[in-house]
């Protein structure tokens, strides 16, 4: 007997492949940011489906987890600055809390495409991805 033809790619940009291929751990990597990440990458990882959504995963909490760091370091410098430097300071904070919640609603959106077999691209975190990972990710197809 052959095995079902694989689907073609949805017009959202999904991967070919089975209906259910690779969804798991694709999902998985958000459930359980970085460790998630690399259990996919590690137990599925010939799947493109899942190696994307692992990767964007892992490069959303590094982007995150860095900018916090970046933040701290410029922050506490130019809070050395006598009376304008702490409120400086204080106003580059809501560029990292704009940050955060703009990868954290991307991320919620990419679980929804991943639990769904589609891929989504988050567009800061997929940069820091192909930097970390050397890999270019699937290019989407306009509707």
């Amino acid at each position: 007997m052959s095995s079902p033809p694989k689907s073609p790619p949805t017009s959202q940009g999904g991967l070919a492949g089975a209906p259910g291929e690779g969804r798991f751990y694709a999902a998985l990597a958000y459930v359980l940011p970085l460790f998630g990440g690399i259990i996919g990458i590690l137990a599925d990882g010939g799947n493109p489906l899942t190696r994307l959504h692992a990767q964007q995963s892992i490069a959303t909490v590094i982007t995150l987890i860095l900018s916090f760091f970046v933040w701290a370091i410029s922050g506490y410098i130019i809070g050395l600055i006598p009376w304008i430097g702490p409120v400086i300071s204080i106003s580059l904070f809501s560029l990292v809390i704009s940050l955060a919640a703009f990868l954290v609603i991307n991320w919620l959106l990419s679980f929804l495409r991943a639990l769904r077999g589609e891929a989504r691209v988050i567009p800061l975190a997929n940069r820091v991805a192909l930097r970390l990972f050397g890999e270019r990710a699937p290019a989407r197809k306009s509707a």
